[in-house]
Protein backbone atom coordinates (compact mmCIF):
# COMPACT_ATOMS: atom_id res chain seq x y z
CA UNK A 1 0.00 0.00 0.00
CA UNK A 2 1.21 3.49 -0.80
CA UNK A 3 2.86 5.28 2.14
CA UNK A 4 0.85 8.14 3.64
CA UNK A 5 1.99 10.73 6.14
CA UNK A 6 0.16 11.02 9.47
CA UNK A 7 -2.04 14.10 9.55
CA UNK A 8 -4.13 15.27 12.48
CA UNK A 9 -7.29 17.08 11.42
CA UNK A 10 -9.46 19.14 13.74
CA UNK A 11 -13.07 20.00 12.89
CA UNK A 12 -15.30 22.42 14.71
CA UNK A 13 -18.37 20.28 15.33
CA UNK A 14 -21.60 22.16 15.84
CA UNK A 15 -24.25 20.35 17.87
CA UNK A 16 -27.82 20.86 16.83
CA UNK A 17 -31.29 19.50 17.37
CA UNK A 18 -31.67 19.24 13.57
CA UNK A 19 -32.76 15.77 12.47
CA UNK A 20 -29.83 15.00 10.19
CA UNK A 21 -27.62 11.93 10.24
CA UNK A 22 -24.54 11.36 8.15
CA UNK A 23 -25.54 8.74 5.55
CA UNK A 24 -23.94 5.30 5.76
CA UNK A 25 -20.89 5.10 3.54
CA UNK A 26 -20.56 2.70 0.63
CA UNK A 27 -17.04 1.22 0.86
CA UNK A 28 -15.60 -0.41 -2.28
CA UNK A 29 -12.22 -2.12 -2.59
CA UNK A 30 -11.10 -2.85 -6.13
CA UNK A 31 -8.76 -5.31 -7.80
CA UNK A 32 -5.85 -5.06 -8.33
CA UNK A 33 -5.91 -1.77 -6.39
CA UNK A 34 -8.12 1.18 -5.50
CA UNK A 35 -10.37 2.28 -2.64
CA UNK A 36 -13.58 4.25 -3.01
CA UNK A 37 -15.83 5.49 -0.20
CA UNK A 38 -18.95 7.50 -0.96
CA UNK A 39 -22.26 8.72 0.41
CA UNK A 40 -25.36 9.69 -1.59
CA UNK A 41 -25.85 13.36 -2.36
CA UNK A 42 -28.65 15.00 -0.39
CA UNK A 43 -29.97 18.54 -0.44
CA UNK A 44 -28.06 20.54 2.15
CA UNK A 45 -24.76 18.61 2.10
CA UNK A 46 -21.88 20.98 1.37
CA UNK A 47 -18.78 18.90 2.22
CA UNK A 48 -17.88 15.25 2.89
CA UNK A 49 -14.70 14.15 4.70
CA UNK A 50 -13.24 10.64 5.05
CA UNK A 51 -10.52 9.59 7.55
CA UNK A 52 -9.30 6.02 7.91
CA UNK A 53 -6.57 3.52 8.80
CA UNK A 54 -6.09 -0.09 7.71
CA UNK A 55 -5.79 -2.78 10.38
CA UNK A 56 -5.25 -0.17 13.09
CA UNK A 57 -7.99 1.48 15.09
CA UNK A 58 -8.36 5.25 14.92
CA UNK A 59 -7.26 7.32 17.89
CA UNK A 60 -10.43 9.40 18.14
CA UNK A 61 -10.91 11.83 15.28
CA UNK A 62 -7.37 11.78 13.97
CA UNK A 63 -6.52 12.38 10.36
CA UNK A 64 -5.59 8.78 9.60
CA UNK A 65 -3.69 7.19 6.73
CA UNK A 66 -6.45 8.20 4.35
CA UNK A 67 -7.57 11.80 4.98
CA UNK A 68 -9.40 14.01 2.52
CA UNK A 69 -12.16 16.63 2.24
CA UNK A 70 -14.49 16.32 -0.76
CA UNK A 71 -16.01 19.68 -1.76
CA UNK A 72 -18.20 18.68 -4.71
CA UNK A 73 -20.62 15.85 -5.40
CA UNK A 74 -20.33 14.05 -8.73
CA UNK A 75 -22.89 11.81 -10.37
CA UNK A 76 -25.15 12.00 -7.34
CA UNK A 77 -22.55 11.00 -4.73
CA UNK A 78 -19.85 12.56 -2.53
CA UNK A 79 -16.86 10.35 -3.27
CA UNK A 80 -13.37 9.75 -1.82
CA UNK A 81 -11.19 7.73 -4.20
CA UNK A 82 -7.57 6.57 -3.92
CA UNK A 83 -6.48 4.68 -7.06
CA UNK A 84 -3.19 3.54 -5.41
CA UNK A 85 -4.56 1.88 -2.27
CA UNK A 86 -3.78 -1.86 -2.25
CA UNK A 87 -5.88 -3.90 0.15
CA UNK A 88 -6.47 -7.63 0.46
CA UNK A 89 -9.30 -9.83 1.66
CA UNK A 90 -9.39 -9.85 5.45
CA UNK A 91 -8.11 -6.29 5.89
CA UNK A 92 -10.15 -4.08 8.22
CA UNK A 93 -10.69 -0.39 7.47
CA UNK A 94 -11.34 1.70 10.59
CA UNK A 95 -12.81 5.07 9.71
CA UNK A 96 -14.96 8.05 10.60
CA UNK A 97 -16.82 10.44 8.29
CA UNK A 98 -17.84 14.07 8.53
CA UNK A 99 -20.42 16.20 6.70
CA UNK A 100 -21.05 19.95 6.50
CA UNK A 101 -24.82 20.32 6.28
CA UNK A 102 -26.86 23.47 5.59
CA UNK A 103 -30.34 23.30 7.14
CA UNK A 104 -31.66 26.43 5.42
CA UNK A 105 -30.42 28.80 8.11
CA UNK A 106 -27.08 27.53 9.42
CA UNK A 107 -24.24 25.36 8.23
CA UNK A 108 -23.66 22.65 10.83
CA UNK A 109 -21.07 19.88 11.23
CA UNK A 110 -21.95 16.21 11.78
CA UNK A 111 -19.79 13.10 12.24
CA UNK A 112 -20.25 9.35 12.12
CA UNK A 113 -17.59 7.89 14.42
CA UNK A 114 -16.15 4.41 15.09
CA UNK A 115 -16.94 2.85 11.72
CA UNK A 116 -15.23 -0.27 10.38
CA UNK A 117 -15.33 -2.31 7.21
CA UNK A 118 -13.86 -5.79 6.65
CA UNK A 119 -12.74 -6.52 3.09
CA UNK A 120 -14.68 -9.64 2.02
CA UNK A 121 -14.19 -9.33 -1.73
CA UNK A 122 -12.29 -7.36 -4.34
CA UNK A 123 -14.57 -5.72 -6.87
CA UNK A 124 -14.41 -5.06 -10.58
CA UNK A 125 -14.65 -1.26 -10.69
CA UNK A 126 -16.66 -1.23 -13.91
CA UNK A 127 -19.38 -3.38 -12.29
CA UNK A 128 -19.54 -1.40 -9.07
CA UNK A 129 -23.04 -0.40 -7.81
CA UNK A 130 -21.79 3.19 -7.80
CA UNK A 131 -21.33 2.90 -11.58
CA UNK A 132 -24.85 2.04 -12.77
CA UNK A 133 -25.30 1.27 -16.49
CA UNK A 134 -25.99 4.34 -18.56
CA UNK A 135 -29.49 4.42 -19.94
CA UNK A 136 -29.94 5.48 -23.51
CA UNK A 137 -32.07 8.62 -23.75
CA UNK A 138 -35.56 8.22 -25.05
CA UNK A 139 -35.90 9.51 -28.62
CA UNK A 140 -37.34 12.99 -28.68
CA UNK A 141 -40.76 13.47 -30.19
CA UNK A 142 -40.41 16.15 -32.82
CA UNK A 143 -42.84 19.01 -32.26
CA UNK A 144 -44.12 21.03 -35.17
CA UNK A 145 -45.59 24.51 -35.05
CA UNK A 146 -48.82 25.53 -36.87
CA UNK A 147 -46.69 26.82 -39.75
CA UNK A 148 -45.40 23.28 -40.24
CA UNK A 149 -41.82 24.01 -39.16
CA UNK A 150 -39.91 22.05 -36.51
CA UNK A 151 -40.16 23.66 -33.08
CA UNK A 152 -36.97 24.99 -31.53
CA UNK A 153 -36.04 25.29 -27.86
CA UNK A 154 -35.93 29.03 -28.55
CA UNK A 155 -38.76 31.21 -27.26
CA UNK A 156 -39.32 34.88 -28.03
CA UNK A 157 -41.96 36.90 -26.20
CA UNK A 158 -43.26 33.57 -24.82
CA UNK A 159 -43.80 32.10 -28.30
CA UNK A 160 -41.96 29.10 -29.73
CA UNK A 161 -39.73 29.68 -32.74
CA UNK A 162 -38.90 27.51 -35.77
CA UNK A 163 -35.57 25.66 -35.75
CA UNK A 164 -32.80 27.70 -37.36
CA UNK A 165 -35.09 30.69 -37.99
CA UNK A 166 -33.53 34.16 -37.95
CA UNK A 167 -35.58 35.89 -35.27
CA UNK A 168 -33.73 39.21 -34.99
CA UNK A 169 -31.77 41.23 -37.55
CA UNK A 170 -30.71 44.79 -36.76
CA UNK A 171 -28.57 46.57 -39.34
CA UNK A 172 -29.04 50.02 -37.78
CA UNK A 173 -30.54 51.91 -40.66
CA UNK A 174 -32.00 53.90 -37.79
CA UNK A 175 -32.75 53.37 -34.11
CA UNK A 176 -36.31 52.11 -34.27
CA UNK A 177 -38.37 53.46 -31.33
CA UNK A 178 -40.67 50.43 -31.47
CA UNK A 179 -37.64 48.21 -30.78
CA UNK A 180 -35.07 50.22 -28.84
CA UNK A 181 -35.22 52.21 -25.60
CA UNK A 182 -32.71 55.03 -25.20
CA UNK A 183 -31.57 55.13 -21.58
CA UNK A 184 -31.58 58.49 -19.79
CA UNK A 185 -30.57 57.88 -16.20
CA UNK A 186 -27.75 57.80 -13.68
CA UNK A 187 -25.84 54.52 -13.36
CA UNK A 188 -26.15 52.57 -10.14
CA UNK A 189 -26.25 49.01 -8.82
CA UNK A 190 -24.72 46.55 -9.38
CA UNK A 191 -21.79 47.99 -11.40
CA UNK A 192 -21.83 51.57 -10.04
CA UNK A 193 -20.14 52.80 -13.21
CA UNK A 194 -19.15 56.49 -13.16
CA UNK A 195 -21.63 57.39 -15.85
CA UNK A 196 -24.66 59.48 -16.67
CA UNK A 197 -26.51 57.80 -19.56
CA UNK A 198 -28.00 60.23 -22.06
CA UNK A 199 -29.22 60.25 -25.65
CA UNK A 200 -27.34 63.42 -26.64
CA UNK A 201 -26.48 63.16 -30.33
CA UNK A 202 -22.78 63.80 -29.75
CA UNK A 203 -22.77 60.63 -27.64
CA UNK A 204 -25.41 58.31 -29.14
CA UNK A 205 -26.12 58.22 -32.86
CA UNK A 206 -26.71 56.04 -35.91
CA UNK A 207 -24.49 56.87 -38.87
CA UNK A 208 -23.75 54.94 -42.06
CA UNK A 209 -25.71 51.93 -40.82
CA UNK A 210 -23.79 51.75 -37.55
CA UNK A 211 -24.77 52.37 -33.95
CA UNK A 212 -22.14 54.66 -32.46
CA UNK A 213 -21.67 55.38 -28.74
CA UNK A 214 -18.93 57.75 -27.64
CA UNK A 215 -18.40 58.52 -23.91
CA UNK A 216 -17.27 62.06 -23.11
CA UNK A 217 -16.19 64.06 -20.07
CA UNK A 218 -19.38 65.36 -18.41
CA UNK A 219 -17.90 68.83 -18.09
CA UNK A 220 -17.76 69.07 -21.88
CA UNK A 221 -21.55 69.22 -21.68
CA UNK A 222 -22.11 71.36 -18.57
CA UNK A 223 -18.95 73.35 -17.96
CA UNK A 224 -15.76 73.14 -15.93
CA UNK A 225 -16.04 71.75 -12.38
CA UNK A 226 -19.78 71.21 -12.83
CA UNK A 227 -19.70 67.74 -11.28
CA UNK A 228 -18.15 68.81 -7.97
CA UNK A 229 -19.66 72.11 -6.78
CA UNK A 230 -23.11 71.55 -5.24
CA UNK A 231 -24.78 71.44 -8.63
CA UNK A 232 -27.97 69.44 -8.94
CA UNK A 233 -28.92 67.75 -12.17
CA UNK A 234 -32.53 66.58 -12.53
CA UNK A 235 -33.14 64.51 -15.66
CA UNK A 236 -36.83 65.34 -15.51
CA UNK A 237 -39.67 63.52 -17.25
CA UNK A 238 -37.32 62.03 -19.85
CA UNK A 239 -35.59 59.97 -17.17
CA UNK A 240 -35.99 56.26 -17.87
CA UNK A 241 -35.12 55.26 -14.31
CA UNK A 242 -37.32 55.31 -11.21
CA UNK A 243 -38.55 58.86 -10.71
CA UNK A 244 -37.93 60.40 -7.32
CA UNK A 245 -34.73 58.37 -6.81
CA UNK A 246 -31.04 58.84 -7.60
CA UNK A 247 -31.79 57.19 -10.95
CA UNK A 248 -33.19 60.56 -12.06
CA UNK A 249 -31.81 63.32 -9.84
CA UNK A 250 -28.47 63.75 -8.09
CA UNK A 251 -26.64 66.61 -6.38
CA UNK A 252 -22.94 67.12 -5.81
CA UNK A 253 -22.28 67.32 -2.08
CA UNK A 254 -18.85 67.01 -0.43
CA UNK A 255 -17.20 63.79 -1.72
CA UNK A 256 -20.40 62.71 -3.49
CA UNK A 257 -19.99 64.22 -6.93
CA UNK A 258 -21.97 63.92 -10.14
CA UNK A 259 -20.80 61.28 -12.64
CA UNK A 260 -17.66 62.53 -14.40
CA UNK A 261 -18.58 60.74 -17.67
CA UNK A 262 -21.61 60.99 -19.94
CA UNK A 263 -22.26 57.97 -22.13
CA UNK A 264 -25.03 56.15 -23.97
CA UNK A 265 -26.92 52.87 -23.77
CA UNK A 266 -29.90 51.34 -25.55
CA UNK A 267 -31.94 48.23 -24.77
CA UNK A 268 -34.92 46.22 -25.97
CA UNK A 269 -36.54 45.68 -22.56
CA UNK A 270 -40.34 45.24 -22.77
CA UNK A 271 -40.06 45.49 -26.58
CA UNK A 272 -38.16 42.37 -27.62
CA UNK A 273 -36.67 39.45 -25.71
CA UNK A 274 -35.84 35.77 -26.17
CA UNK A 275 -34.74 32.61 -24.38
CA UNK A 276 -32.10 30.35 -25.95
CA UNK A 277 -30.61 31.01 -29.35
CA UNK A 278 -27.49 32.09 -31.20
CA UNK A 279 -26.59 35.78 -30.96
CA UNK A 280 -23.98 37.35 -33.21
CA UNK A 281 -22.74 40.93 -32.90
CA UNK A 282 -20.24 42.52 -35.27
CA UNK A 283 -18.61 45.51 -33.61
CA UNK A 284 -15.47 47.55 -33.08
CA UNK A 285 -14.80 47.94 -29.37
CA UNK A 286 -13.68 51.21 -27.74
CA UNK A 287 -10.17 52.15 -26.65
CA UNK A 288 -9.24 54.36 -23.70
CA UNK A 289 -8.50 53.78 -20.03
CA UNK A 290 -11.38 52.36 -17.96
CA UNK A 291 -13.85 52.28 -20.89
CA UNK A 292 -15.67 49.03 -21.61
CA UNK A 293 -18.37 47.88 -24.07
CA UNK A 294 -21.72 46.60 -22.79
CA UNK A 295 -22.81 43.87 -25.20
CA UNK A 296 -25.04 42.10 -22.73
CA UNK A 297 -28.21 40.06 -22.30
CA UNK A 298 -30.17 41.02 -19.17
CA UNK A 299 -33.16 39.23 -17.59
CA UNK A 300 -36.58 40.66 -18.39
CA UNK A 301 -38.30 39.90 -15.09
CA UNK A 302 -35.49 39.35 -12.53
CA UNK A 303 -37.52 36.46 -11.08
CA UNK A 304 -34.50 35.24 -9.13
CA UNK A 305 -33.67 38.65 -7.66
CA UNK A 306 -31.79 41.84 -8.47
CA UNK A 307 -28.08 42.72 -8.55
CA UNK A 308 -27.22 39.89 -10.97
CA UNK A 309 -29.02 37.23 -8.91
CA UNK A 310 -31.05 36.71 -12.11
CA UNK A 311 -27.83 36.55 -14.15
CA UNK A 312 -26.31 38.41 -17.07
CA UNK A 313 -24.81 37.00 -20.29
CA UNK A 314 -21.86 38.96 -21.66
CA UNK A 315 -21.45 38.44 -25.37
CA UNK A 316 -18.21 40.44 -25.20
CA UNK A 317 -16.36 42.46 -22.58
CA UNK A 318 -13.01 44.21 -23.05
CA UNK A 319 -11.23 46.83 -20.94
CA UNK A 320 -10.18 49.75 -23.13
CA UNK A 321 -6.83 50.14 -21.39
CA UNK A 322 -3.83 49.49 -23.63
CA UNK A 323 -2.36 47.07 -21.10
CA UNK A 324 -5.57 45.05 -20.80
CA UNK A 325 -7.07 45.02 -24.30
CA UNK A 326 -5.37 41.81 -25.43
CA UNK A 327 -7.74 39.74 -23.28
CA UNK A 328 -11.33 39.43 -24.46
CA UNK A 329 -13.94 38.11 -22.04
CA UNK A 330 -17.36 36.57 -22.48
CA UNK A 331 -19.71 34.49 -20.40
CA UNK A 332 -22.03 34.74 -17.44
CA UNK A 333 -22.29 36.89 -14.33
CA UNK A 334 -24.02 35.25 -11.35
CA UNK A 335 -23.85 37.96 -8.70
CA UNK A 336 -22.16 41.20 -7.60
CA UNK A 337 -19.24 39.61 -5.73
CA UNK A 338 -15.85 39.35 -7.41
CA UNK A 339 -16.11 35.56 -7.39
CA UNK A 340 -19.63 35.54 -8.89
CA UNK A 341 -18.56 38.02 -11.58
CA UNK A 342 -15.60 35.88 -12.67
CA UNK A 343 -16.88 32.35 -11.99
CA UNK A 344 -18.37 31.78 -15.46
CA UNK A 345 -16.34 34.21 -17.59
CA UNK A 346 -14.07 32.83 -20.30
CA UNK A 347 -11.13 34.60 -21.88
CA UNK A 348 -9.17 34.52 -25.12
CA UNK A 349 -5.85 36.32 -25.54
CA UNK A 350 -4.75 38.09 -28.71
CA UNK A 351 -1.01 38.03 -29.36
CA UNK A 352 -0.86 40.29 -32.41
CA UNK A 353 -2.32 43.63 -31.38
CA UNK A 354 -5.47 44.52 -29.44
CA UNK A 355 -9.04 43.26 -29.74
CA UNK A 356 -10.09 46.88 -30.12
CA UNK A 357 -7.94 47.48 -33.21
CA UNK A 358 -10.56 46.25 -35.68
CA UNK A 359 -14.08 44.91 -36.13
CA UNK A 360 -14.80 41.41 -34.84
CA UNK A 361 -17.74 39.03 -34.82
CA UNK A 362 -18.72 38.08 -31.26
CA UNK A 363 -21.00 35.07 -30.81
CA UNK A 364 -22.78 33.33 -27.96
CA UNK A 365 -24.83 30.16 -28.48
CA UNK A 366 -27.22 29.93 -25.53
CA UNK A 367 -28.71 26.47 -25.06
CA UNK A 368 -30.89 25.12 -22.20
CA UNK A 369 -27.83 23.52 -20.59
CA UNK A 370 -24.78 25.26 -22.07
CA UNK A 371 -23.40 28.51 -23.46
CA UNK A 372 -20.68 28.45 -26.13
CA UNK A 373 -18.58 31.56 -26.78
CA UNK A 374 -16.64 32.39 -29.91
CA UNK A 375 -15.00 35.31 -31.69
CA UNK A 376 -14.58 35.35 -35.47
CA UNK A 377 -15.86 31.73 -35.45
CA UNK A 378 -13.12 30.60 -33.05
CA UNK A 379 -14.62 28.92 -29.96
CA UNK A 380 -12.91 29.94 -26.73
CA UNK A 381 -15.23 28.85 -23.96
CA UNK A 382 -18.06 26.62 -22.79
CA UNK A 383 -20.20 27.29 -19.72
CA UNK A 384 -22.17 24.49 -18.09
CA UNK A 385 -23.69 24.30 -14.60
CA UNK A 386 -22.19 21.92 -12.03
CA UNK A 387 -24.22 18.88 -11.00
CA UNK A 388 -26.99 20.26 -8.82
CA UNK A 389 -26.94 23.60 -10.67
CA UNK A 390 -25.09 26.81 -9.86
CA UNK A 391 -26.87 26.87 -6.49
CA UNK A 392 -24.72 23.91 -5.40
CA UNK A 393 -21.61 26.10 -5.67
CA UNK A 394 -22.90 29.13 -3.75
CA UNK A 395 -19.90 29.15 -1.41
CA UNK A 396 -17.40 29.47 -4.27
CA UNK A 397 -19.57 32.25 -5.69
CA UNK A 398 -19.32 34.17 -2.40
CA UNK A 399 -23.11 34.56 -2.29
CA UNK A 400 -25.59 34.09 0.54
CA UNK A 401 -27.40 30.77 0.26
CA UNK A 402 -30.76 32.48 0.80
CA UNK A 403 -30.20 34.50 -2.38
CA UNK A 404 -29.27 31.65 -4.71
CA UNK A 405 -31.82 29.24 -3.19
CA UNK A 406 -34.37 30.80 -5.57
CA UNK A 407 -32.48 29.16 -8.44
CA UNK A 408 -33.89 25.82 -7.29
CA UNK A 409 -37.26 27.00 -8.59
CA UNK A 410 -35.89 26.89 -12.13
CA UNK A 411 -33.99 24.37 -14.24
CA UNK A 412 -30.46 23.10 -13.61
CA UNK A 413 -29.23 26.07 -15.71
CA UNK A 414 -31.00 28.69 -13.57
CA UNK A 415 -30.77 31.66 -13.57
CA UNK A 416 -30.09 31.37 -17.32
CA UNK A 417 -33.47 29.82 -18.11
CA UNK A 418 -35.61 32.96 -18.48
CA UNK A 419 -36.12 35.39 -21.34
CA UNK A 420 -33.52 38.12 -21.71
CA UNK A 421 -33.33 41.40 -23.59
CA UNK A 422 -30.47 43.10 -25.43
CA UNK A 423 -28.45 45.89 -23.88
CA UNK A 424 -25.81 47.79 -25.85
CA UNK A 425 -23.82 50.61 -24.35
CA UNK A 426 -20.51 51.91 -23.06
CA UNK A 427 -19.61 51.95 -19.38
CA UNK A 428 -16.69 53.62 -17.64
CA UNK A 429 -15.11 52.67 -14.31
CA UNK A 430 -17.06 51.22 -11.41
CA UNK A 431 -17.12 47.67 -10.15
CA UNK A 432 -16.43 46.00 -13.50
CA UNK A 433 -12.75 46.57 -12.72
CA UNK A 434 -11.17 44.70 -9.82
CA UNK A 435 -8.96 46.60 -7.40
CA UNK A 436 -5.26 46.51 -8.31
CA UNK A 437 -2.28 46.46 -5.97
CA UNK A 438 0.05 48.24 -8.41
CA UNK A 439 -1.70 51.60 -7.98
CA UNK A 440 -2.67 51.85 -11.65
CA UNK A 441 -6.40 51.95 -10.82
CA UNK A 442 -7.23 55.35 -9.28
CA UNK A 443 -10.17 54.19 -7.12
CA UNK A 444 -11.22 51.31 -4.88
CA UNK A 445 -14.56 49.63 -5.30
CA UNK A 446 -15.31 49.65 -1.58
CA UNK A 447 -14.48 53.35 -1.17
CA UNK A 448 -17.50 55.71 -1.19
CA UNK A 449 -15.11 58.36 -2.55
CA UNK A 450 -14.29 56.13 -5.53
CA UNK A 451 -16.09 58.28 -8.12
CA UNK A 452 -14.43 61.45 -6.84
CA UNK A 453 -10.99 59.82 -6.83
CA UNK A 454 -11.57 58.72 -10.42
CA UNK A 455 -12.52 62.28 -11.36
CA UNK A 456 -9.46 63.70 -9.60
CA UNK A 457 -7.26 61.35 -11.63
CA UNK A 458 -8.70 62.54 -14.96
CA UNK A 459 -5.32 63.96 -15.95
CA UNK A 460 -4.09 60.36 -16.08
CA UNK A 461 -6.89 58.63 -17.99
CA UNK A 462 -8.57 61.33 -20.10
CA UNK A 463 -5.53 61.83 -22.40
CA UNK A 464 -5.87 58.16 -23.45
CA UNK A 465 -9.30 58.90 -24.97
CA UNK A 466 -9.38 59.85 -28.64
CA UNK A 467 -11.33 59.17 -31.83
CA UNK A 468 -11.00 55.43 -31.20
CA UNK A 469 -12.78 55.73 -27.84
CA UNK A 470 -16.08 54.75 -29.37
CA UNK A 471 -18.20 51.63 -29.70
CA UNK A 472 -19.32 50.93 -33.26
CA UNK A 473 -21.90 48.19 -33.83
CA UNK A 474 -22.36 47.04 -37.41
CA UNK A 475 -25.17 44.54 -36.80
CA UNK A 476 -26.90 42.26 -34.32
CA UNK A 477 -28.38 38.96 -35.51
CA UNK A 478 -30.11 36.22 -33.54
CA UNK A 479 -31.20 32.77 -34.68
CA UNK A 480 -33.36 30.12 -33.05
CA UNK A 481 -31.52 26.94 -32.10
Amino acid sequence: MKEFSFVVVFYFITLSLAEFEVPDALVEVFQPQGLRVSIPDQEGIKLFAFHAKVNEEMNGREGGTFSRDITKAKHGRWTFYDPYAKLKIGDTIYYWTYVDYFDGKNKLGYTKDDQEFVVRQLLDKEKSPANPPVKKPEPEIEERLPSGCKASATISKQKKMCKGEEIFNENFENLKPELWNREIKYAGKPDFEFVLYTDRKEILSVNNNELTIRPIFTEQLFGKEFVSYEHELDLGEKCTGIHGTTDCVQKADAFLILPPVASGRVNTKDKWSFKFGKIEIKAKLPKGDWIYPQLFLNPVSEEYGSDYASGQIRVAFLPGNQAMAQQLYGGCVLGPTTAARNYALKVIRKTDGLWSDDYHKFTAVWKPDQITLSVDDQVYGYIEPPRGGFVSDFQNLGLDFEIVERWRNGTSFAPFDKEMYLSIGVGVGGHCFEDRSDGSKPWKNSDPKGQKNFYKASAQWLPTWDNSSVLKVDYVKIWAL
